[in-house]
């Protein structure tokens, strides 16, 4: 495909402008909700002077676990190709361009534009985004279930999007482990389809090349053997645990809760995870903060929004600031590898 419309299609996302609409969005709907709560006060907000450090540093640490398991990872997959700074720089921008586009599509585009600036041809970046989500979906398929029976939610239209959500994780999961494992010329065979549509034609040549790069791709990822894949897969358990328990450190920062209520609060969350994967709006903003108030109002009460505010600031706001930070450096160093390399092909 056309390099300079695929970097303006990144860029487009890789795009300070793009947190807008993500803070607009979550800004309205937590006025909304407050406006909504009669027993909402301005002294709620003071609240926060009663949290108990150990919370707060407990969510910290919870915060550095998962971002490092994630580096870690992405260094195990690419055989340790890529430097320890840049694979931090590839889940940054990755979690960024997560929280800017809407959840159903994800930063999936981006991560493989991130990969092949890497060096990584683009058969294997296809290949590391699909095993990466691909893993991250198995610990949904395996765990959500039990949460769903254990979590105590009734709600009809939390169990529907619920179903919806994990029947369509349940067959993404399944196509993309036998496109990466078993057939991966089901991959060429799709875009050579795609592109034997009339405007797309002018693709072909770019997909057939593609197809078979993931052929190649998928031979590398065979060749680890089956140690290898349940690592990868404890791994992937453990990030997402990290990740949930973030909440359960700054609820318990607040309030003293037994070890049944913070197994309950672990399931809502993965619960509330699975139903967001389907909203259309950037990071599940606004969708996220009301389902928050929905499924932890009976627990939190008066520490409800809070709560919640301090948990969308560590989980989701962060990578917003994290991006806007690193964007600036990664776009000037990006073009100055790629005028370079325009420089060398003149020659």
């Amino acid at each position: 495909m056309n390099n300079t419309n695929e970097d303006k299609k990144v860029f487009e996302t890789l795009n300070w402008k793009s947190i807008i609409w993500p803070i607009i969005i979550g800004i309205a709907v937590v006025s909304f909700l407050i406006s909504r709560d009669e027993s909402f006060t301005k002294e709620n907000l003071l609240l926060i002077k009663n949290v108990k450090p150990i919370g707060i540093l407990g969510a910290i640490l919870m915060i550095f676990l998962r971002d490092f398991l994630y580096v870690y990872r992405i260094r195990l997959l690419v055989n340790k190709e890529i430097p320890w700074l840049n694979c931090f720089i590839i889940i940054a921008l990755w979690e960024f361009s997560s929280a800017v586009t809407p959840s159903v599509i994800g930063g999936g585009f981006v991560a493989s534009f991130l990969f092949l600036h890497e060096g990584i041809s683009f058969g294997r970046a296809i290949a590391y985004v699909m095993v990466t989500a691909t893993f991250d979906n198995y610990f949904f398929l395996l765990v959500s279930p039990l949460s769903f029976i254990t979590s105590g939610i009734n709600s009809k239209i939390t169990e529907s999007i619920f179903i919806l959500s994990y029947i369509f994780i349940f067959f993404y999961s399944t196509i993309m482990t036998i496109t990466l494992f078993y057939r991966p010329q089901f991959f060429g065979y799709l875009m050579n389809k795609i592109t034997s549509i009339g405007f797309l034609k002018k693709y072909k040549e770019g997909a057939i090349r593609n197809g078979n790069e993931m052929i190649v791709a998928s031979k590398v990822l065979k060749q680890q053997g089956l140690n290898f894949w349940i690592y990868i897969l404890f791994i992937t358990l453990i990030t997402w645990i990290s990740r949930y328990v973030i909440l359960n450190f700054l609820i318990g920062g607040f309030i003293d809760c037994s070890i049944e209520q913070h197994f309950n609060i672990l399931c809502k969350h993965l619960i509330m995870w699975v139903t967001m994967l389907i909203s259309p709006t950037p990071g599940g903003s606004g969708f996220i903060e009301y389902f928050f108030n929905d499924f932890y109002k009976d627990i939190l009460k008066d520490y409800t929004i809070i709560i919640s505010i301090l948990w969308r600031l560590m989980t989701y706001y962060l990578y917003l600031i994290l991006g806007i930070i690193i964007l600036p450096t990664w776009i000037k160093t990006f073009k100055n590898r790629k005028k370079t390399n325009n420089d060398n092909k003149k020659k």
